[in-house]
């Protein structure tokens, strides 16, 4: 039986939920106007951090006080996610959720951020700095970067995924079951996609939280949209080719990178971090123990030991 309560205490449900309207248009020149939930703690330069799959701002939850005493800290909840507005009718590609994340940005903070983003955040916040950042008519949205366990490189089940998904007769049916599963059983179906390096890292309180996405079918699909539309292998696989393009011919990314990777993930393969390294020229690569796809919470002091060391000037110089 899982524990009522994580192994740490947390101030997550002590910061007040704040709420601000985001307008951002899509792929398809449509406007959008998305309210976004937020927590927001802290004095100091401004640091967003950005969730991945299936969670929430919460999952920032045992880094947002050691953060908030230097920084003034922004954790959205992204569309799509928690208590945030989730439209049905939009595609949730990468492309789309990295305008969201510029317009994000850009609405809650007036100068470059220092930005954070795990798992699939990583991957929208990368893609963000890569298309929306670095001349004088759209300057960087960032000042630093910390990479943290983000997907791109090819991977086996992410293109079986895809192609079930994009299955004629197959795809809408696996993606309504998807939906319907998820809800009605939304603690359960959490409790089984969550990963950590210790099981008694999970706990009721994690379940009931990420579960709330789950309450309606309406957000279950929107779910299972972004199952499909942001883990699309080829939009994975433009975004990774650009990247490398970038390292060959330039420009290169806007700020300094820093990419943390655990030596175990069961969901994003711990390769792919020498292989961003490798591709993102004068990056940081640092390899945490005892920690998996959640480094911040699985080792919430490291994590915060390594964001808040990070010095652009020296990586800056490493690449010279």
């Amino acid at each position: 039986m899982l524990p009522a309560r994580g192994p740490h205490p947390h101030p997550y449900y002590s910061i007040e939920d704040a709420f601000v309207n985001v307008s951002f248009t899509d792929s398809v020149g449509e406007t959008r106007r998305i309210c976004v939930r937020h927590k927001v703690t802290g004095d100091g330069p401004p640091m967003v951090l950005v969730h991945g799959l299936m969670t929430s701002s919460y999952s920032w939850r045992y880094v947002l006080e050691s953060l908030g005493r230097r920084y003034h800290v922004y954790a959205p909840d992204l569309v799509g996610a928690g208590l945030s507005d989730k439209p049905l009718d939009l595609r949730y590609s990468v492309e789309n959720v990295a305008r969201f994340l510029v317009a994000y940005v850009r609405t809650v903070s007036k100068t470059p951020v220092y930005l954070v983003g795990n798992s699939l955040g990583g991957l929208y916040a990368l893609r963000a700095l890569m298309k929306y950042g670095g001349s004088v008519a759209q300057p960087s949205i960032a000042r630093r970067f910390v990479l943290m366990h983000a997907p791109g490189y090819p991977l086996v089940r992410t293109r079986l995924l895809s192609s079930v998904f994009q299955a004629p007769a197959l795809g809408p049916a696996v993606a309504e079951l998807v939906a319907r599963t998820a809800h009605r059983f939304p603690e359960t179906f959490v409790a089984k996609n969550v990963h950590y390096a210790r099981p008694e890292m999970m706990s009721q309180e994690e379940c009931a939280e990420y579960g709330r996405l789950f309450e309606t079918l309406d957000g279950a699909r929107v779910f299972a949209k972004i199952l499909e539309e942001s883990l699309d292998p080829e939009e994975h696989a433009a975004i990774i080719g650009e990247l490398k393009a970038r390292a060959t011919h330039g420009p290169p990314l806007p700020c300094a990178v820093k990419i943390l990777y655990a030596r175990k993930d069961v969901m994003v393969p711990p390769s792919f971090g020498p292989r961003y390294h490798e591709d993102i020229p004068g990056s940081e690569l640092v390899w945490m123990d005892d920690a998996s796809h959640f480094l911040h919470v699985d080792a919430p002091e490291r994590t915060v030991h390594e964001i808040t060391s990070f010095d652009p000037g020296e990586a800056a110089s490493a690449s010279a």
